[in-house]
């Protein structure tokens, strides 16, 4: 799907959602969410179409392709927990939010320590084995 339908699709979902929830709030909130979903599923594939593409640079030009799944992880992370994050203040659960957003941050952390162990271990051989 182009950004166009997704534009669409996003303005139709919001009209529908707005005009339901005079009627039945959670019902308007379902429609938003599984709009939210439809679009992030349609996205999926430009996803890993951008996996392979960066991929393939960055064999070419010889980097190490642990970085860059770590790089890849941690955005996947930020753009599930952004997501979740605004279903639950869509929903008026704020404090939910800011749980989910604090565990998105913390597997961030703990998506990113090959790369802190792999600058721990530049750092110890520059400077050698103390610090």
């Amino acid at each position: 799907m182009n950004i166009v339908g997704i534009c669409a699709l996003a303005v139709v979902t919001a009209i529908v959602s707005l005009t339901l929830k005079k009627y039945n709030g959670e019902i308007s909130l379902m429609i938003c969410i599984a709009g939210c979903i439809f679009i992030f599923l349609s996205l999926l594939s430009s996803f890993t179409t951008l996996y392979d593409t960066v991929n393939k640079i960055l064999s070419n030009a010889g980097i190490n392709i642990t970085y860059i799944t770590v790089l890849l992880k941690a955005i996947g992370i930020c753009f599930l927990t952004e997501f979740a994050c605004d279903c639950c203040k869509d929903a008026g659960q704020t404090a939910l939010a800011n749980n989910v957003s604090l565990a998105g941050k913390v597997m961030v952390i703990i998506t990113a320590i090959p790369l802190y162990n792999e600058i721990l271990n530049t750092v110890l051989s520059l400077t050698g084995g103390a610090v």
